[in-house]
């Protein structure tokens, strides 16, 4: 019977300790006294949960973070667990790898992962432990092996070959080791019911059956090995060494009708009739240590112009037509066209965008209650229940969501905003009576039927789609870089599940298209004027805007397979940047695209030579696809044919969506082997043909083979899509095809600051004297910004205030920034519109409002218009160039990235009032995977107009208050070898060291 308090000084290290046998060992030692070190890598935040619980109850465990498949990460835990207990009594290695397959479809690199982690993992263990394990007088290892050793298993042959050469080295080193007083065994177990055992392929099946071998009709539990375990680690088994302890409830000992209570047994104990579905899943209790676990896309939902799934996507991909059109009175009425004049104020030239006219909702949207959601959540809900419907799901599952939107994507929340703005306006003028101005809404109503809808914001519009179809507990997530935000919001999802922070992470974007902004990006001139999008060709005049929305489920290969799922691609490699400084912060850069798509080869472990076909965001105008197509020429240049295609030609641009979608047209390419002509494609331009000779825009329909030859990686296919937005905001992703039983390409070793602290190195604020800065803000003086008076006004005042707070920072600080350019990356919190876009949104349906008060028979309605207008129009400065990008929230933090010409990445993140917070955890993200080396994190309020305030709800004694706070965050190596002052150390929820 073992003693509660047994081990107690005795000092223990559990490898793979954050889950399944691995926590059991961990809580059993712990309990008996142990002082426990858990060692984890990508299950790093469950880890340290289990260490706070087993802290709070009065144990000693503390979190190790690290994979015995790196020998300086061994070399790292050993020595701290020196420097911090002096000794070290309990080895157990119980971190492992499992790849399914057999002798025909596992490769040698197969074979090589799993010997790396199952077999030298344990041996690099116990050599690092043997010298501090000695000079406390000697101490036990325990080894975790399974039955797979001995007896033959379907598709088991490399974790079969790796246990067995496992227990064959605890008798090497049980002999080697005993002069030092350590004792070296192996704890053995059947399947388990735990996570891990239900990862394998069909799980439910294969448990059943090795239930039905053993005498007690069971599964074992992570319990009943870790008291194994707790026994060989213990004094009990002080003359046991070098032997194999076996727990697995009697499994084979049954043969033919022999089973207690009337149960009946095979006649012989088949133990390899698993099903042969998968090729790469977990053993029980895997610990994911080599962090290339894939992940892959397991469901996709989508609707757009003409789209409502994604059959119905590769149909219009295939045919080709262009699915632009007017809006219906009953989307819009407006007189803010002018078509085909340019000149006259606040006025658009185009009519023509993409309309999502016949959307037909999926079934289950169509059964609930109708209501005022707004576009996109609808859009969502239903791409979300699209997605799901096949994906298999566990009572245990975490989730994430990240979604791209925006505040300025919602038609419900511009005419929200408009009538709030008159009635308010209205209000205080005190020329109606309450009658008259219940008159006056009721016709506002009627004009903008859509502005009885208050959740509008883009936190909320995330939260209402996912609404009963996710957990209630489920992470949102809201990033925002313009027309790239649906890619950075993929590589958020990406992270969760590489970093084990959801077992399902859901992603992609929406946008609603809404006059306002069809009329301000006309300012730009960059709308086509002839209704027609002609993507990578030499006649293209602009782009048009559309409906759209998108989304992905992810999950882990393993675990997919594990689930039966069908998996539609893998996402191999991601790689963001940021243009920094260039012609104009709304002119794409060659030089920052060409960034983000080697960042992302690179993520991957592809050559650019592995790329069968890009998906170009290819928006329609001459400059961003002449600056793309010269860009996809660099990286992928050579001899070989490079296809380049692109949907916007038949969609419309789909804004915060768009990046999604491509992403599904790529896997719909990849499924059918067939990349279908661009449309209205005629000839590259000659300044675009001349450089890049290899790119080929199919103007018919073409096969996409599976690649062959020696330079190939196993016949799959690889694409890429490529995606940027207003600011710079550039993204790149690279998808594999999955083909069972090959290996997916091995990405490079990723960095690893994971027990780095982060710390801050500089901050600064803008703060008014009262509340506000007031209506006007005051403009900086032109030698502190250097920009001409009219940019200056054209530009919202958040993105005065970023540029103010940046160049506040000591002088250390912004001389880092200027020598590590690259690696420089800016994450702004802000919530909701920004002051400027209000008033292009008043601006541009000014005439609509008199149109609709004009018609009421009330005698005060003249004179309010006259000064309604006049107030507008002295508060917001007529459209013009530098509008639009002068009030885009996600432009707060390109400006700085463009001022101060910063290239590593720049987001906005806008999660409501949660948002600030949710920007220092993405900082740490990026922090800690490399991707930054300095992060300037900032959080504002800068719209304080009435109308606002009435819209996020703020109490009338307690108005919205502006201000403007930004932080340089650092890791702590980086700090103290630039020399940086070290202000603060900082700790997010998402794990941090203590």
């Amino acid at each position: 019977m073992a003693a509660a308090g047994e081990l107690a000084g005795k000092v223990a290290l559990v490898t793979g300790g954050a889950g399944g046998v691995g926590s059991a060992v961990v809580s059993l030692l712990a309990q008996r006294g142990a002082t426990v070190y858990l060692n984890c890598f990508h299950s790093f935040a469950a880890g340290r949960r289990q260490a706070e619980e087993l802290t709070a109850a009065g144990h000693d465990v503390r979190v190790l973070r690290g994979s015995v498949g790196k020998p300086d990460h061994v070399e790292r835990m050993i020595a701290e667990i020196r420097a911090t207990s002096g000794r070290l009594d309990v080895l157990v290695n119980n971190a492992a790898l499992g790849l399914f397959g057999n002798s025909a479809t596992l490769t040698e690199k197969d074979i090589d992962r799993t010997w790396d982690i199952n077999v030298k993992g344990p041996l690099r263990c116990s050599r690092a432990a043997r010298e501090l394990m000695a000079a406390g007088g000697g101490g036990s290892i325990v080894n975790l092996s399974s039955v797979g050793s001995t007896r033959v298993l379907s598709d088991y042959l490399a974790i079969g070959l790796s246990k067995a050469a496992l227990e064959s080295l605890t008798r090497y080193l049980a002999v080697e080791f005993a002069a030092d007083g350590i004792r070296v065994n192996t704890a053995s177990g059947g399947l388990l019911d735990t996570p891990g055992a239900r990862m394998f392929p069909d799980s439910n099946g294969f448990a059943a059956a090795m239930a039905d071998r053993t005498p007690f009709g069971r599964l074992g539990q992570a319990a009943e090995i870790a008291e194994v375990v707790g026994f060989l680690a213990s004094d009990r088994s002080v003359w046991m060494t070098g032997q194999t302890v076996t727990a697995d409830g009697g499994l084979g000992l049954p043969l033919g009708k022999m089973l207690p209570g009337g149960r009946e047994s095979a006649d012989s104990p088949d133990l390899t009739s698993a099903p042969r579905t998968a090729s790469t899943t977990t053993e029980p209790d895997f610990t994911p240590e080599a962090g290339d676990d894939p992940i892959v896309v397991v469901g996709m939902g989508m609707a757009a112009p003409g789209v409502n799934s994604p059959e119905e996507f590769w149909q219009v991909l295939c045919d080709g037509p262009a699915l632009f059109s007017e809006a219906t009175p009953d989307r819009w009425q407006t007189s803010a066209f002018t078509p085909g004049r340019r000149d006259v104020p606040d006025k658009g030239y185009q009519p023509v965008s993409g309309i999502i006219a016949d959307f037909r909702p999926h079934p289950r949207l169509a059964a609930e209650p109708d209501g005022d959601r707004d576009f996109n959540t609808l859009w969502l809900r239903h791409s979300l229940f699209q997605a799901m419907e096949a994906v298999t799901l566990r009572d245990e599952d975490r989730f994430t969501m990240s979604v791209g939107l925006t505040c300025d994507g919602s038609q419900h929340r511009s005419e929200h905003f408009l009538v709030e703005s008159v009635l308010l306006a209205l209000t205080e003028s005190g020329t109606m009576t309450a009658e008259e101005l219940a008159t006056v809404k009721t016709a506002l109503l009627n004009r903008f039927p859509r502005a009885i809808s208050t959740r509008t914001l883009p936190h909320d519009i995330a939260s209402d789609a996912i609404e009963g179809v996710l957990p209630a507990t489920t992470p949102v997530f809201v990033v925002d870089t313009a027309c790239s935000s649906s890619l950075y919001a993929l590589h958020r999802a990406v992270r969760d599940l590489r970093e084990n922070r959801a077992d399902i992470a859901v992603c992609g974007g929406s946008h609603a298209q809404r006059v306002a902004n069809m009329v301000a990006f006309a300012k730009l001139g960059g709308l086509s004027p002839t209704g027609e999008v002609r993507s990578l060709d030499e006649s293209a005049d602009g782009v048009l805007f559309a409906d759209g929305a998108g989304l992905l489920v992810l999950k882990r290969l393993s675990r997919a397979l594990a689930d039966g799922d069908t998996v539609h691609g893998v996402i191999s490699g991601i790689g963001l940047s940021a243009d920094g400084k260039g012609k104009a912060i709304n002119a794409p850069s060659t030089a920052g695209q060409v960034a983000a798509a080697r960042r992302a080869l690179t993520d991957s472990g592809l050559e650019a030579r592995d790329i069968g076909l890009v998906i170009a965001h290819a928006t329609g105008t001459i400059a961003g696809d002449t600056a793309e197509l010269l860009g996809i020429a660099e990286v992928y240049s050579g001899e070989r044919p490079v296809p380049v295609v692109a949907n916007k030609a038949i969609i419309g641009h789909t804004g915060w969506a768009a990046g999604a979608l491509s992403i599904i047209h790529l896997l719909l390419t990849m499924r059918h082997g067939r990349i279908p002509a661009q449309p209205r494609f005629t000839r590259m331009r000659a300044e675009v043909a001349e450089k890049a000779p290899h790119l080929v825009v199919p103007r018919e329909s073409m096969p996409w083979p599976r690649p062959t030859g020696e330079q190939q990686l196993e016949g799959q296919r690889h694409g890429a899509v490529s995606g940027f937005g207003f600011g710079g905001t550039n993204a790149t992703v690279v998808v594999s095809e999955y083909i069972p039983r090959t290996t997916p390409p091995t990405p490079p070793a990723r960095p690893d600051h994971a027990d780095d602290h982060l710390v801050i190195v500089g901050w600064s604020k803008r703060e008014p004297d009262g509340l506000d800065f007031g209506e006007q803000f005051p403009p900086p003086p032109f030698e502190s910004v250097r920009m001409p008076p009219q940019l200056v006004r054209s530009l919202d005042r958040s993105q005065l205030l970023a540029i103010q707070c940046v160049q506040a920072l000591p002088e250390q600080v912004l001389q880092f920034c200027a020598e590590h350019r690259d690696t420089t990356g800016v994450i702004v919190g802000f919530m909701g519109q920004t002051q400027a876009m209000g008033g292009i949104v008043l601006r541009t349906h000014m005439d609509d409002i008199a149109d609709v008060l004009a018609a009421e028979p009330i005698p005060g309605i003249p004179r309010f218009l006259e000064e309604f207008r006049q107030a507008v129009e002295a508060s917001a400065p007529p459209l013009s160039a530098d509008s639009y990008p002068g009030s885009m929230p996600n432009l707060i933090a390109s400006r700085i990235c463009n001022y101060f010409d910063l290239r590593g990445l720049n987001l906005l993140v806008d999660t409501g009032e949660t948002a600030l917070l949710q920007v220092f955890q993405t900082a740490e993200d990026y922090l800690r995977s490399g991707d930054l080396d300095l992060a300037l994190v900032a959080g504002m309020s800068a719209n304080a107009v009435p109308a606002w305030s009435s819209e996020v709800g703020a109490d009338p004694a307690r108005p919205v208050a502006e201000g403007a706070y930004l932080f340089a965050v650092t890791r702590e190596t980086v700090a103290r070898s630039a020399g940086l002052d070290i202000l603060a150390r900082l700790e997010t929820s998402i794990g941090a060291p203590a």
